[in-house]
């Protein structure tokens, strides 16, 4: 078995979001975990989860990142973390995959698709076994979680209702500790 740690220092779980359907609003979450665990020869086997505080976000505005972490839309106080975990990947070319996992926000789960790259991969010189560089993309509608308001614009809302979601990640790959009892 082998265990695949996020380096945080070197990881990006970013966001974009339309606002009034004009302009393009670009976030992230600043803090978070994770880990996966899979047999040594087969990373599609992978299982594990991320924990991202959302008290983290950051839209580099602060009216906006604290509207967003109230009960109109995260609930941060309520609802202090969003998870994703995984349950599948599939290899779909050479250093290309398709990842499913389960994304809870709010105490809604839903199944979320992503587009994930295997950017490099290199014997890890800080005492790991292996780093690898992960990119993933795709898109939620944050209406399916709960995040439902819409401001007062009109027909237009204010906040588009599909999120993008862009992670770039460095992975640290390491043999993974045998189970105890």
């Amino acid at each position: 078995m082998v265990r695949y740690e996020i380096d945080p220092a070197h990881t990006n779980i970013g966001f974009t979001a339309k606002h009034l359907a004009v302009t393009t609003v670009h976030g992230h979450f600043a803090k978070f975990d994770g880990s996966f665990e899979g047999p040594d020869d087969d990373m599609t086997k992978a299982r594990g989860t991320i924990k991202v505080e959302v008290a983290s976000l950051s839209t580099r505005n602060d009216q906006r990142d604290t509207h967003l972490k109230s009960a109109d839309f995260f609930d941060a106080e309520k609802y202090p973390y969003l998870t994703f975990s995984l349950s599948g990947i599939e290899k779909i070319g050479d250093e290309s995959y398709r990842v499913r996992g389960d994304l809870t926000i709010k105490e809604t789960t839903r199944p979320v698709e992503l587009t994930g790259t295997i950017e490099g991969r290199l014997p890890d010189p800080f005492g790991g076994r292996e780093r690898l560089g992960v990119s993933a993309t795709g898109q939620v509608n944050r209406m399916d979680f709960g995040l439902n308001w819409d401001g007062v614009a009109g027909a237009v809302p204010f906040a588009g209702h599909t999120i993008k979601l862009a992670i770039d990640a460095e992975i640290v790959v390491n043999v993974a500790e045998p189970a105890t009892a």
